[in-house]
């Protein structure tokens, strides 16, 4: 099994794996492991906890280095991991368009095209040759990665300003964000007419308040314990699974506030949603769960998956789609639901275990003298 860097924090890698194996499972409408994952027990779901353990990871990996002489180094290495996402993302959306078109012919039913929103494609070809070149032309499922993207190009804006003081790039951040809320600002899709359904313009604040929290663990910085906080963050995240639960999402209208502060918008990560993530992530900071992860035979897997975090996404949204795809042509009940959910998490961990064989190698145990032959 792999061995893990002294300087290296595990639990990043360990809770980008559970992301990762989430949106696969949410990304598989209708089977029965999606009525387990984060989005049935709060306001979020595993799409904030990327996003934020992103700006963390960018942290790690490049904030350090962001000093006199070393700027446009670092901004050319996110500048590179950047295309490389965009790229990442071409290639999934071929497959995801191919696999679609398959299902489509082979069952005789152009409605899956328009289900899934590649009809576009079929009904108006050079737009959207356009709006995939341009990360505009977003259909199901397809919208993470160019969120990536954004961010990322926004990124080391970011870390300068953190790097002088965090409070100016949570500000700034804050004031995007807020405009971003009052001011209606949207990306426009196309050929769609409508907008992306992750607008950067508010997640990047969740993406800031990641890298802060990168910057303070580079430094050592710790958020003090502060009990009325951890009371309060435990309280919000049980009135949370109180409404979910109860059926109150959108049964109510706070009107005239702003309806940013109310309502479930994960499209431009409204102030519960955002209250939400941090409120999680606050409490799970508080817990020691380092020392248990790395020892933890039961971890591996899924920091294997974090580890590997853009392949192990790539792959798996493209097995999200080939398991809905199977649904359709070979209607199975729930023991092939879960066939197609754990054959998919397998491979995605068989994945990473490669790249991790293929990156490091994995030591190997010494074998006894006695065991020794001459060849």
């Amino acid at each position: 099994m792999p061995s893990y860097r002294p300087d290296r924090i595990v639990s990043i890698d360990f809770w980008r794996g559970v992301a990762l194996a989430t949106i696969f499972v949410d990304h598989v409408p209708g089977n029965v492991f999606e009525h387990y994952t984060q989005r049935n027990f709060g306001f979020s779901d595993a799409a904030e906890v990327f996003v934020l353990l992103a700006g963390v990871a960018a942290s790690l990996a490049y904030a350090k280095h962001f000093q006199r002489g070393g700027i446009a180094h670092q901004t050319l290495k996110i500048g590179l991991r950047a295309f490389t996402l965009y790229m990442a993302h071409i290639v999934v959306l071929v497959f995801c368009g191919a696999m679609v078109a398959y299902t489509s012919l082979a069952t005789q039913d152009p409605r899956i095209l328009e289900t899934m929103q590649f009809d576009l494609i079929a009904k108006d070809p050079v737009s959207s040759i356009v709006g995939i070149a341009t990360l505009a032309f977003q259909p199901s499922s397809q919208n993470i990665l160019p969120l990536y993207v954004v961010l990322l190009a926004m990124a080391p804006i970011l870390i300068l300003l953190m790097r002088r003081a965090a409070w100016l790039a949570l500000m700034l951040s804050a004031a995007l964000y807020l405009s971003t809320e009052l001011l209606y600002l949207r990306l426009p899709s196309y050929p769609l007419p409508d907008a992306w359904f992750f607008n950067p313009l508010a997640w990047q604040l969740l993406f800031t308040l990641g890298l802060v929290s990168g910057w303070a663990s580079l430094n050592r910085e710790r958020l003090p314990a502060n009990r009325a906080l951890t009371i309060a963050a435990g309280l919000y995240l049980a009135l949370s699974l109180l409404v979910v639960h109860g059926g109150y999402v959108g049964s109510y209208d706070l009107s005239p506030l702003p309806r940013f502060l109310w309502e479930q918008d994960k499209t431009n990560l409204s102030l519960p949603r955002l209250l939400h993530i941090a409120a999680l992530a606050y409490l799970v900071t508080r817990l020691p769960l380092e020392a248990w992860l790395r020892d933890s035979a039961f971890s591996r897997p899924l920091i294997l998956l974090g580890r590997h975090s853009l392949p192990i996404f790539s792959l798996g949204i493209i097995l999200s789609l080939a398991a809905q795809m199977s649904r359709i042509i070979y209607q199975g009940g729930i023991v092939f639901d879960m066939l197609l959910i754990c054959f998919g998490l397998a491979l995605q961990i068989g994945l990473a275990w490669v790249l991790e064989w293929q990156k490091t190698g994995f030591p190997r145990p010494s074998l006894p003298a006695e065991a020794v032959r001459a060849p």
